[in-house]
């Protein structure tokens, strides 16, 4: 069950506030009681000394005990140096004499703790006591001031909870604002919070940055697609109509075989949209040891029948390694068979396709035409073709390619050759290195 963050916080603060409160009730208890122990055991010190210097007078007086009227919650007595009482009060009359001994004792009397002290001289002994229970009073006193904080802690927590409310109301704009705000939005969420939740707006907005652009790459994606589709689609329909008029056996067949043609171009356009768009929706890949021999062997065979039928020849050049240790094999290899694919649909028959993998990079070479310079910036752009190509295609397979070398921390390249053709590079990207990858 989920709870507040005012009540979290509150609650927090309860834990944490009490057991402060706790000991500092104690610490104040321990040190109270040693500055008072301290102050009266100094009074009883000097009230003793002042009674001491009195005893040459009650020695040349009386030798009958004099008795003083009690003092609250204290006892006086005073003996001779033969342990004879010259002074007492009632209470001191319950107090033994002690010859010669000075300090403290502490003593029962009528079910009373008294704190005594002892001063002895040549002249006598005298005895200044206390009880126990006025130093607690005092302590007391001092201790009740402490619970006061009782009283004061609700109002508080109050304030707490009000403050805090006060400082999560920008939390409460912007909870706002995100359900007021349309899926396509953009526009950043204000920052002005507080610093502690500064960097979950940060992540927030990065988040919003995502979710429209993926909007926007669906819809340009959609849009793109249905463009793409009508063309054969409609095509189809036309050749559909053609088999349905023409009597002659042959004529039908061959007319059959170029709705067969065109089927076959629909689904290979189908296959690429839903292999971009699930390349557009991954971030990271589940990566492993790469066997590049394997990936470029398996790829040369999907293109091999393609190749034969144009008489071209397909040259691997394979280092003991390639460009990348771990990757995804299945993806790796989609992209060297559109690469390869597209040089040999492009190149002149009876041509040479090369790829070269190395540590360093991988590298696709052909002898076609290659591309003019004004177009080469938009070579990789979604359902984009060159003007002036014969070669049929759907300006996919270089967007493929691009999307898993992104994945993949590689830098795709091309230029024309000098010799004619073109050139297609693949390297790692420079701030990414082997320890990087996933």
């Amino acid at each position: 069950m989920s709870s507040s963050l005012r009540g979290i916080v509150g609650r927090q603060l309860l834990k944490t506030i009490t057991p402060l409160w706790l000991l500092a009730c104690l610490l104040v208890g321990l040190l109270a009681h040693h500055e008072v122990s301290e102050l009266y055991d100094e009074q009883q010190q000097l009230f003793a000394r002042q009674l001491y210097h009195t005893l040459p007078q009650l020695k040349n007086g009386s030798t009958d005990v004099q008795h003083e009227e009690n003092a609250d919650h204290q006892a006086v007595a005073i003996w001779d140096k033969q342990a004879r009482a010259l002074v007492a009060d009632t209470d001191g009359m319950q107090l033994s004499p002690r010859p010669g001994f000075t300090g403290y004792v502490t003593s029962l009397h009528d079910q009373e703790i008294w704190r005594v002290y002892y001063y002895s001289g040549e002249l006598g002994t005298v005895a200044v006591a206390q009880e126990e229970s006025e130093r607690w009073e005092l302590m007391r006193g001092m201790l009740l001031t402490q619970l006061l904080w009782l009283l004061i802690l609700p109002l508080a927590m109050l304030a707490i909870w009000w403050a805090l409310g006060r400082s999560l109301r920008p939390l409460a704009d912007i909870r706002a604002q995100l359900q007021q705000r349309r899926t396509d939005d953009d526009t950043p969420l204000p920052t002005d919070v507080p610093s502690e939740i500064r960097p979950l707006i940060d992540a927030m907005n990065q988040l919003i940055g995502r979710v429209a652009n993926t909007l926007q790459h669906e819809r340009r994606f959609t849009a793109d697609a249905a463009h793409e589709l009508r063309s054969p689609l409609a095509g189809l329909r036309v050749q559909a109509e053609l088999v349905q008029l023409l009597d002659d056996p042959a004529a039908r067949q061959v007319a059959i075989g170029k709705v067969l043609a065109s089927v076959d171009r629909a689904s290979h356009l189908v296959d690429e949209l839903l292999a971009l768009s699930r390349l557009e929706q991954q971030q990271t890949l589940p990566f492993a040891p790469l066997s590049w021999s394997a990936i470029a062997e398996n790829a040369v065979a999907e293109v091999a029948a393609a190749a034969a039928q144009r008489a071209t020849r397909i040259e691997l050049q394979l280092a003991a390694s390639g460009p990348l240790t771990d990757g995804d094999a299945s993806l790796l290899q989609l992209l060297l068979r559109n690469l390869l694919d597209n040089a040999v649909r492009y190149s002149p028959p009876g041509s040479q396709v090369q790829l070269q993998i190395s540590p360093q990079q991988l590298l696709v070479l052909d002898n076609g035409p290659g591309i003019a310079d004004e177009y080469l910036a938009r070579i990789g752009e979604r359902f984009y073709r060159p003007p002036g190509q014969d070669a049929s295609g759907s300006g996919l397979g270089l967007s493929i390619v691009g999307r898993i070398a992104r994945l993949h921390g590689l830098q795709l390249a091309w230029h024309n050759r000098p010799e004619g053709g073109l050139c297609v590079t693949l390297q790692p990207t420079p701030a990414i290195t082997q320890t990087d990858s996933p």
